[in-house]
C-alpha cells in the first residue's frame, strides 16, 4: 500500500518544476548583479521612445 497520494501527472509536474528551478538558479549564478543590470539597461535602450515615461 503506497502512502503517496499524488498522481503520476502531479509527480511529473513537480519534477519538471524542480528541473526548471535548478536551471534558473544555475543561469543566475553564472552572471553577476552588475552584468544583469548592464544587460537590462541595454534592453531598455533598445526599446523605442514609445515606452518612455511621459513628461
Amino acid at each position: 500500500v503506497s502512502t503517496d497520494k499524488k498522481t503520476a501527472a502531479e509527480k511529473r509536474f513537480e519534477e519538471v518544476q524542480r528541473k526548471r528551478l535548478a536551471q534558473r538558479v544555475a543561469k543566475l549564478a553564472t552572471t553577476t548583479h552588475k552584468d544583469r543590470v548592464a544587460e537590462f539597461n541595454n534592453k531598455l535602450e533598445a526599446l523605442s521612445e514609445h515606452h518612455d515615461i511621459p513628461k
